[in-house]
């Protein structure tokens, strides 16, 4: 299997945090990044939280984007600004979506 068709698999903040918290309570001599992983701890609440209100902001602007593509689809319009207008909407409002649902899976 070569490299380009190989998945990498990066594990969650969430995973690497519990594992982390595993190996220090294996080796008591470690307590001196207790603070540090209860800084990390501080930081997966905070990114998880920002990653959601990005998700709903996405969610909200593709939704919108996607009525307007819909709009301008169903329209009886025939210039060529409608159509312009269409063609560059469309693309990016599957492309918003795609990203809302890569947020989503980070959230």
């Amino acid at each position: 299997m070569t490299s380009a068709t190989q998945t990498l698999h990066i594990p969650s903040l969430p995973t690497l945090l519990s594992q982390l918290k595993s190996l220090r309570q294996q080796n008591p001599s470690l307590n001196l990044i207790d603070p540090l992983l209860q800084q990390l701890d501080e930081y997966d609440e905070h990114f998880h939280h920002s990653a959601q209100l990005i998700c709903l902001e996405l969610g909200q602007v593709s939704s919108a984007l996607s009525a307007l593509a819909a709009m301008l689809d169903q329209s009886n319009l025939d210039t060529l600004e409608c159509e312009q207008m269409y063609c560059l909407l469309e693309p990016f409002a599957r492309r918003l979506q795609q990203t809302t649902v890569q947020m989503q899976e980070l959230a």
